[in-house]
């Protein structure tokens, strides 16, 4: 069976297809690439990254019906949840400091993490969750949502190299000493948005 991953990121990809041969799932991910999307980025308007996954997989499954396409759908949505900042980033995770960057085009793409930083600015309550939601799509439009965590802390300064996602330099996974940006492929494989997906598959096996 064919199943549509609301994703024109390769990598991404190549990560499912990974999950479901280590499942030994008779599964084949397709990107939004491989169906023919054209409608360009799917806007993210809710207010939860349970809704914005929701709200991607709608959108996709609008395309799909229109061009008859009869496959199953997995997207999802991640964000960075910080307690003393009251769920801060959280849904706008992705564009945290994007206000910030439209003022002043000179900041550093990276902003976001200097935003963070500066709010916890000597806050001796640093624990942080990483989550993510996935949800599958049926065809006929039924669906259902898993989440994925990996509970942390947020460093006081910035650890490693600065690439995407910018918060993986600031986020260490709880028990450690070590930012996401420094786990190994092995690591990553046990951490929140892998855990979603995974337990998502077991639901479709």
């Amino acid at each position: 069976m064919k199943m549509i991953f609301g994703t024109t990121n390769q990598r991404k990809l190549e990560d499912l297809q990974n999950i479901i041969n280590e499942m030994n799932l008779d599964l084949e991910a397709l990107s939004m690439t491989d169906i023919g999307w054209d409608r360009g980025e799917i806007e993210e308007t809710g207010s939860t990254i349970e809704e914005n996954s929701l709200i991607k997989a709608n959108a996709i499954l609008s395309f799909c019906k229109e061009h008859n396409f009869e496959n199953p759908i997995i997207t999802d949505d991640a964000g960075l949840f910080v307690d003393a900042l009251n769920g801060e980033p959280g849904v706008y995770t992705a564009r945290y400091a994007d206000d910030e960057l439209l003022l002043n085009p000179n900041l550093p793409k990276y902003q976001c993490v200097i935003k963070l930083l500066n709010k916890l600015n000597g806050e001796k309550n640093r624990n942080a969750t990483y989550r993510c939601c996935v949800t599958v799509m049926m065809p006929n439009g039924k669906y259902y949502q898993v989440i994925g965590e990996s509970k942390g802390t947020i460093s006081e300064e910035i650890i490693g190299d600065l690439k995407k996602p910018y918060f993986y330099s600031v986020f260490m996974l709880a028990g450690t000493n070590v930012a996401f940006n420094s786990l190994k492929n092995n690591d990553l494989k046990n951490t929140y948005r892998y855990n979603a997906l995974r337990k998502s598959f077991k639901k479709i096996k």
